[in-house]
């Protein structure tokens, strides 16, 4: 064998085992933490896994059923149907609520986005467990995956939501600001992916916090104005403060009144629905991030 042969050769043969030389530029470890900004701009580089991930699991509501994606909006129907008849007649809430009917439904369907939202967060990191052993990315990805998919999943029952609210009050001019909706409906799912990065995380390391999770989103439902209005607490001043600061409670008054009253919501709703929104991203990123390294290991 001449030299230059000898020099093509890659592989060499040392007592009968072949050492092969592999370029490891660009491979990471599975349990890596890169610095924080370098994970964000990871996980930007990295967003169309995401995207694709969401869109492919997306309106899969129902697939299993003869009626399929037509659960995506019966669903809330139902839901509207069974609590208007108990808090509507039986329970008689309706009392001093104009079109109680369309109050109802933007409450409960509107909070359903919270609702599944959250509970979709518990337990995502042992859901993936497969995906996140298969090969590096940031796996706050898995998170943004969630909340895209929510927003193509809520999209048509928000717009009926609205709509059926409107039919409701067919004797008084559609309002104009109901364009408000619009930048509502994403800072919503804003406020729900900042709380799901902080639950995806603590339910990964502490499995039963999930039955609490689920706990928690029952009591925020009779605490959130879903079927009631804050004057029913006018006697108890504490109790009412304590809902005005749920900002579950401000952002379905705020769809309300967009679309039953006519008002915009003032700068300091707005204000408090985007400092609490930004702020659990905010939180939220660093509170998942810390623990990126250990998702690998999550049993």
């Amino acid at each position: 064998m001449t030299a230059s042969e000898d020099e093509e050769k890659p592989v060499e043969v040392e007592q009968g085992f072949k050492s092969i030389i592999v370029d490891d530029e660009g491979l990471g470890l599975l349990v890596s933490k890169p610095r924080f900004f370098s994970y964000l701009k990871s996980a930007w580089l990295k967003r169309h896994f995401s995207i694709a991930y969401a869109r492919a699991r997306a309106l899969s509501t129902g697939r299993d059923r003869y009626l399929g994606s037509l659960w995506i909006v019966l669903d809330p129907v139902f839901q509207v149907a069974i609590y208007g008849l108990i808090f509507g007649l039986i329970l008689n809430v309706s009392r001093g609520i104009d079109n109680f009917i369309g109050f109802l439904i933007i409450g409960v369907v509107y909070f359903g986005f919270f609702q599944k939202g959250i509970n979709a967060g518990s337990g995502l990191i042992q859901s993936s467990r497969s995906l996140i052993s298969s090969f590096y990315f940031p796996k706050v990805l898995l998170v943004v995956a969630e909340i895209v998919r929510a927003v193509i999943n809520n999209f048509i029952p928000a717009t009926l939501a609205i709509v059926f609210a409107v039919f409701f009050q067919l004797d008084q001019p559609l309002h104009w600001t109901i364009i408000f909706v619009i930048p509502l409906f994403f800072l919503i799912h804003f406020f729900i992916f900042g709380a799901e990065l902080i639950i995806a995380r603590m339910t990964a390391f502490i499995p039963d916090l999930k039955s609490l999770v689920s706990l928690f989103m029952r009591g925020m439902f009779f605490l959130s104005g879903v079927f009631f209005t804050i004057s029913r607490f006018e006697a108890s001043p504490v109790i009412t403060t304590l809902v005005e600061l749920n900002p579950v409670y401000q952002f379905l008054m705020a769809v309300r009144n967009c679309v039953l009253i006519g008002d915009i919501p003032t700068l300091e709703v707005w204000a408090y629905l985007t400092a609490w929104s930004f702020g659990l991203i905010l939180f939220g990123l660093v509170f998942f991030w810390t623990a990126e390294e250990r998702y690998a290991g999550v049993r």
